[in-house]
């Protein structure tokens, strides 16, 4: 059977990031594949790993725990006979359950297929208090079915590094939590532990069940006592992909992310996006509070932003207009964007 290790996280917490030293470090010299799934329809992590010349498999325009896992299934079944890997990295949409993944993978472990081998969180220490309150299904799913936690960002929460740790491990006592650097960490922290017991009593649920249970859409009125309503991250979280094919420089661009942010309906929580300069690829990353432009030999031209409450037709018209954008004063500019050359 092949190894697994889902890597989850939510929102811009450093996925894409982590599996990058992983492969530097925990599987050097490893065939390796990564199934990456954006929430949304652009495939923008899928292009930022095959930077590491990694064979990726990419499951956009939705969730692999909600619409898309049939789409996995698959994927997983080519992949281990096109391949056959030593290992398989998934990395699943930012606002999906880890405990809906982990079903998934169960039952193609029960099929001789795989063996889901690592269960991998990565937790912002910027964004733990806000995300726990205001999302807190999806995210703290993700932290109590991991077997490994990684604290991500701290160099900039440093503070808040040993209240996070105790609250995550009270959270989830059976996970190990790390809070060193990631190139830090032995390679076999990575690779090998313990199962968490809540993966277990999900073979066991699986085990006992006979026959399939019906959940109802968060749209759909409950008028039954004890019904319990399930969200999907669909029900919950939107996307908004743009296509940008002409040239950009890094302040436009930097200039017109920030006018979407400010003006846009609902609340944009996460921001990417690869485009050009007309030399060479820029790769965006926006989280609330901070903003990053990168120079990359990637090729793009698409631009994504994640969150919840958002108008499609508004972004779009927020992010194609010029008028007023070059009038932004210059003190919000430089004291929420880090352009880095």
């Amino acid at each position: 059977m092949t190894d697994v290790y889902v890597i989850s996280g939510f929102l811009g917490a450093g996925k894409t990031t982590l599996i990058k030293t992983m492969v530097r470090s925990a599987f050097k010299n490893k065939k390796l594949v990564v199934i990456e799934n954006d929430f949304g329809e652009a495939g923008i992590d899928a292009g930022l790993l095959k930077e590491c010349n990694l064979a990726v498999t990419s499951l956009s325009d939705g969730c692999i725990c909600c619409s898309l896992t049939g789409d996995f299934e698959k994927a997983m079944e080519r992949i281990l006979k096109d391949y056959i890997p030593d290992a398989v990295l998934v990395e699943p949409s930012g606002v999906g359950r880890l405990s809906d993944l982990i079903k998934i993978c169960l039952k193609q472990e029960d099929r001789g297929l795989i063996h889901l081998k690592r269960t991998i969180t990565v937790v912002d220490i910027r964004s733990f208090d806000k995300y726990r309150k205001n999302y807190g299904g999806f995210f703290e799913d993700q932290i109590a079915y991991a077997d490994l936690i990684l604290l991500s960002h701290q160099e900039e929460g440093g503070q808040e590094i040993q209240s996070v740790k105790i609250k995550i491990q009270e959270m989830n006592p059976e996970a190990r939590v790390e809070a060193d650097f990631w190139e830090s960490i032995p390679a076999s922290v990575f690779r090998y532990g313990p199962r968490n017991s809540s993966i277990f009593k999900l073979e066991m649920e699986a085990a006992v069940s006979m026959k399939p249970v019906r959940i109802r859409s968060c749209r759909e009125p409950s008028r039954r006592t004890g019904f319990i309503r399930r969200h999907f991250a669909r029900d919950v979280f939107s996307s908004v992909t743009i296509e940008w094919k002409e040239p950009i420089t890094e302040e436009r661009l930097g200039k017109k992310i920030l006018h979407v942010v400010k003006h846009a309906e609902g609340e944009i929580l996460r921001g990417k996006g690869i485009v050009a300069d007309g030399r060479r690829g820029l790769v965006f990353h926006y989280l609330p509070g901070s903003l990053s432009i990168e120079p990359a030999n990637i090729v793009g031209n698409q631009v994504c932003f994640i969150g919840t409450g958002l108008d499609e037709q508004q972004i779009h018209t927020l992010f194609r207009e010029e008028k007023g954008l070059w009038q932004m004063d210059a003190g919000d500019w430089y004291s929420t964007i880090c352009l880095a050359v």
